[in-house]
Parts: structure tokens; sequence; C-alpha cells
């Protein structure tokens, strides 16, 4: 049962990191088949295109580890906005729907 868990987790890294060489060689050949042409760029390597890879992943993601404590805040005060929400409108009386809107106007 050990040897099992052992080889799932071997294989689940083994197919990461054949995603990410993948990914990388994609991203290379997008940028050799579109940079030189339209903008008169470099023509990038493996390695070159794996550093701006990861360059941009640290740039645009962040390198913190843990996840996005930013995206818990959000959550959060969501959720604070949803009850407030619901128990504003928890109170409301139950009248005529045209004279409360005619109300706000």
């Amino acid at each position: 049962m050990k040897t099992l868990r052992v080889l799932k987790y071997t294989g689940f890294g083994i197919l990461g990191i054949a995603f990410v060489v993948l990914v990388i060689f994609g991203v290379q050949a997008l940028w050799n088949w579109l940079i030189p042409g339209l903008f008169n760029g470099p023509v990038l390597t493996y390695w070159q295109t794996a550093g701006l890879f990861l360059l941009s992943k640290i740039l645009l993601t962040g390198i913190a580890p843990g996840g996005d404590h930013r995206s818990r805040r959000i959550e959060c005060r969501k959720r604070e906005w949803r009850s407030k929400f619901e128990d504003k409108f928890r109170h409301v009386p139950d009248e005529d729907p045209d004279a409360a809107t005619a109300e706000q106007f």
C-alpha cells in the first residue's frame, strides 16, 4: 500500500514536470513565432524562455507560500456585505412595491 502511494506521488511529480516543460516549449514557440516578426525582437532559447516564464510567474502571482491571503480577505468582505444586505432587506415590510420604487426616484 505504501509502495502504491509512493508510485502515485512520483507519477504526479513526473507529470507535473512534463507539463511545465511543455508549457515552456509552448511559450518559446509562440515567442519565436510572433515577436521576431512583429517587433523585430530576439529569438529565445529554452533556458531564456524558462527564465522569462519564472519571472512572469513571480511578478504576476508572487512567491509567497500558502496561497493568496488577499483572496481570503476579499471573501470575508463579501460575506460581511452579503450579511448586511440580507439583514437590510429582511426587515423591509411587504408593502406596495410600486410605491417603494416611486419613493426612491
